[in-house]
């Protein structure tokens, strides 16, 4: 490939070069980091360029944290983000249930019944009504919570007698009989009646993924917990080097670990493609009120949430992973659960880089830990524009957990690398969306919600650009635009460096680099 030139205003993320006018790019790599006449010198024959105009770019942007081969799929399902109610809920899936033959599978995903104006979890009698000859299930926004419909309950053998199992709850009426609402691990009684994706089925759906986030400026994503279909998809289109954008794969850890940490250890770098970490789970999510805290729920008494895993058993996993040489990566969002995996982190080697995805509730006291353990502060800031207008009614105003809610600048001040992304798709994998949310916490009515906890625009691009590059191992050729790294670039049409914070969410994408590669251009 000719080499290619990129001339405009440059944040290189590199604090010993913090702006450059140009770059050059060949073989996969920046070659020359400086100004336009000395690029041009050193470029040989059949140079491509581009101009950036008012432009800029960055180091390619990184999430995380996301779930492509669940992106991808949920492209094609009922989309229930944006329902205003639970009947807007059930006429879209109607809707789609006349698409596809009887007794097939209608799944749906995105409804939030916070956003309702009742703030209730849904019932099945309308779901039953509306979709009488399809097994439904629709998956809450934050993937803890499922909603199905009475075929749904026949498939998976739930009656009135199933108990729950531990570390999920069954939703129930007066009489004991199911909802049809299941939170955590109780999704699993539902879920193991759906036929699972083959090799193929998830192939589609993470290049349909990882296409969606190219367009959006996105180089590298952490595919926080691949299921063994989508590892093995990973393994096919790396071989081929059909993967458009950089994977780092953690293994899902709920399954048993004995099978799943030698893949880990087998599996070499393909291009574009590393395995060598392992996702745990600690408790629930906070909309779902399955998070756990340290004292009841405000809007809850006496519901403390769930432990998806007992943390005797989770420091146990947590060891084997570790003595095996791999990352651990935890989800932890209550104060309880963060503050107990920063405890199990503090007793490892800082080596391994253990990750705390979300820390979504950190109480003051509990800080230190974040120090002592070395723990990676892998956080999503669009978690608190979307969360923000019901997190309080959940943790109480004022209180100690709230106040270490979603605390960026918290972990940050306390020496933690923040390693930001989106949790898509419980989020928009857009990391514009992100940008903003991080340097301006406003929600949606306009109102800035704990603006204590904001971190600066540099703070946030570092977080998206060389704070997840450390978090993968990846901080001595990835993170920045440096000579000698690997040439990832994301292309603004505005300097999102000196647009108001609220325009950063709309400014157009131009292009993004991969290793060299224009693998989306924009318009």
């Amino acid at each position: 490939m000719s080499d290619l030139l990129i001339v405009g205003t440059l944040h290189t993320m590199d604090p010993r070069k913090p702006l450059a006018q140009a770059v050059l790019m060949r073989g996969g790599k920046f070659v020359r980091v400086g100004t336009r006449e000395e690029c041009e010198r050193e470029a040989r024959e059949g140079l491509r360029y581009i101009e950036l105009g008012g432009g800029c770019a960055t180091p390619g942007l990184v999430d995380a944290h996301g779930h492509p081969a669940l992106h991808g799929r949920g492209l094609e399902e009922v989309k229930l983000g944006s329902a205003k109610s639970e009947q807007e809920c059930v006429e879209r899936t109607a809707r789609y249930a006349q698409l596809i033959p009887a007794g097939q599978w209608v799944r749906g995903n995105g409804w939030d019944q916070n956003a309702w104006a009742s703030r209730a979890f849904p019932e099945r009698v309308l779901l039953d009504a509306a979709t009488p000859d399809h097994p439904v299930v629709l998956m809450r926004v934050d993937v803890h919570a499922l909603w199905c419909n009475e075929r749904g309950l026949q498939a998976a053998g739930v009656s009135k007698g199933t108990p729950d199992p531990p570390g999920g709850r069954i939703l129930r009426r007066p009489d004991g009989s199911p909802t049809g609402v299941f939170i955590d691990t109780a999704m699993d009684l539902v879920r193991r009646a759906i036929p699972r994706p083959t090799v193929d089925l998830a192939e589609a759906n993470i290049l349909r993924s990882l296409r969606a986030l190219a367009a959006l400026g996105i180089t590298n994503v952490h595919d926080a917990a691949a299921e063994p279909e989508a590892l093995e998809a990973y393994r096919r289109l790396a071989k081929k080097d059909l993967l458009p954008l950089r994977v780092y794969a953690m293994i899902d850890g709920g399954a048993d670990l004995d099978e799943q940490i030698p893949i880990a250890l087998e599996t070499p770098e393909l291009p574009n493609f590393t395995v060598r970490s392992v996702k745990l789970f600690a408790d629930g999510a906070l909309g779902s009120r399955g998070a756990v805290l340290g004292e009841s729920y405000s809007d809850d008494p006496g519901n403390t949430g769930l432990w998806l895993t007992d943390p005797r058993v989770l420091e146990e996993n947590i060891a084997h992973i570790a003595s095996a040489g791999l990352q651990p990566c935890v989800h932890c969002i209550g104060d309880q659960a963060c503050a107990t995996v920063l405890q199990i982190f503090a007793r490892l080697p800082k080596a391994l880089r253990p990750r705390a995805e979300h820390l979504q509730i950190l109480k003051a006291r509990d800080v230190p830990l974040l120090k002592k353990s070395g723990a990676i502060a892998s956080m999503q800031p669009a978690h608190a524009t979307s969360d923000g207008s019901w997190a309080e009614e959940r943790l109480g105003h004022g209180t100690e957990r709230q106040r270490g809610a979603y605390a960026w600048r918290q972990a940050l001040e306390a020496g933690s690398v923040l390693a930001f992304g989106s949790d898509f798709p419980v989020e928009s994998p857009d990391p514009r969306l992100g940008l903003a949310a991080a340097a301006g916490r406003k929600l949606a009515n306009g109102t800035t919600w704990m603006p204590e906890q904001r971190v600066t625009r540099e703070e946030a691009l570092k977080a998206f650009t060389a704070g997840a590059a450390y978090a993968e191992f990846a901080e001595a050729r990835r993170g920045v635009i440096r000579e000698g790294f690997d040439a990832d670039l994301t292309v603004f049409e505005r300097d999102i460096m000196s647009v108001h914070v609220d325009e950063l969410a709309k400014v157009p994408i131009v292009a993004t680099v991969v290793g060299g590669q224009v693998v989306y251009a924009g318009p």
